[in-house]
């Protein structure tokens, strides 16, 4: 199963990376992204488009070190309900603890480790599950800046780490980093990506913190179904772009790709991955266009159905109907549709 990312990650690090100076629509089309998933809802995003951001980010940039930038300015809700279980907590050290658990509801592609050193003081350590080197050093960047960050802003204190331990070779100028980080104890070619802090930090009150809140959000956790994966959410973006299409008079593969800003390949390629094809999700628009007109009281003729439908005329309609009743009570959302039947 492809692991994947939360979709409102990647809205939080474009968004940022757009304020450094890079264009928001060429970072999607970079990444491939569809643009209007910057104002949709949770969608779970494959882990191949988070790398690619942060890779594409840091080469246009010209900076290694862009993805600690980001993490540094960290805003809480961008990681989802597993934010808000922090920083409802009484404190950090209880914050930290509930990301572990939780983290799958912002990726599947990462295990969050916690480890009580001799000394008392907490280490947290990131292993990837899918990704390359290059992958594993930007992403693992940010995720250990990112969770520093997430601490220090609502820490009713000082708060810094004490030790970071970074698989990837030292950058050729990495001086930033320490403020980044919170340390100049930043060890390079180790055999972890870790963070380390300090016992007593773990104390340290939330300013935000809400016993009452954060009950409840625990029995919410426990049951919330994780957000669609991006191929569910194609579907439905087609299905919307399809509406309106044949309300403006041309409900094209070009015209419905223009409206999503993709190429015809790409929606049709992301379809396949969705479990069905474009013939398909056009005869399921068709046959709800024809639906919502039979509630109205219009009772039309094949004539009249094969226009406000766009078929060339009555016969081509009723070889349409034959294909409608083997797909009428049927949604990707219930189930996969194979790709190769129509």
């Amino acid at each position: 199963m492809e692991t994947t990312y939360r979709l409102s990650l990647h809205r939080f690090a474009i968004t940022e990376l757009a304020a450094n100076g890079l264009d928001t629509d060429w970072l999607l089309r970079e990444t491939g992204i569809p643009h209007w998933s910057m104002d949709d809802g949770d969608i779970q995003v494959p882990s191949s488009a988070y790398a690619r951001m942060w890779d594409v980010a840091a080469r246009a940039l010209d900076d290694p070190l862009v993805p600690a930038r980001v993490g540094c300015r960290f805003t809480l809700g961008a990681g989802g309900l597993c934010d808000y279980l922090f920083s409802t907590s009484a404190t950090i050290g209880e914050g930290l603890a509930t990301v572990g658990p939780f983290i799958s509801d912002i990726t599947t592609n990462h295990r969050l480790s916690r480890t009580e050193e001799d000394n008392g003081d907490i280490t947290f350590g990131f292993e990837i599950i899918e990704g390359d080197d290059t992958a594993r050093d930007l992403t693992h960047l940010w995720a250990v800046v990112s969770l520093r960050g997430r601490a220090r802003r609502v820490a009713a204190g000082p708060f810094d780490a004490v030790r970071v331990r970074l698989r990837q070779r030292a950058p050729r100028n990495h001086t930033d980093l320490h403020d980044l980080v919170g340390t100049r104890a930043i060890e390079f070619g180790a055999s972890e990506d870790s963070i380390t802090f300090r016992a007593a930090d773990m104390d340290v009150p939330l300013t935000t913190a809400d016993p009452v809140l954060h009950a409840i959000l625990e029995k919410v956790a426990a049951t919330v179904p994780p957000p669609p994966p991006l191929a569910s959410a194609w579907v439905d973006q087609v299905s919307e772009a399809l509406a309106e299409a044949f309300v403006a008079g041309d409900a094209s593969l070009a015209t419905v790709a223009r409206r999503l800003m993709v190429s015809r390949r790409t929606l049709q390629r992301r379809l396949t991955e969705a479990g069905t094809t474009w013939r398909q999700e056009l005869d399921r628009a068709r046959l709800e266009r024809l639906r919502r007109a039979d509630t109205a009281g219009k009772h039309l003729g094949r004539a009249r159905q094969a226009e406000i439908l766009g078929y060339s005329g009555p016969q081509a309609i009723r070889r349409a109907a034959r294909r409608w009743e083997s797909i009428a009570e049927r949604r990707v959302s219930d189930g996969p549709v194979p790709a190769g039947r129509s």
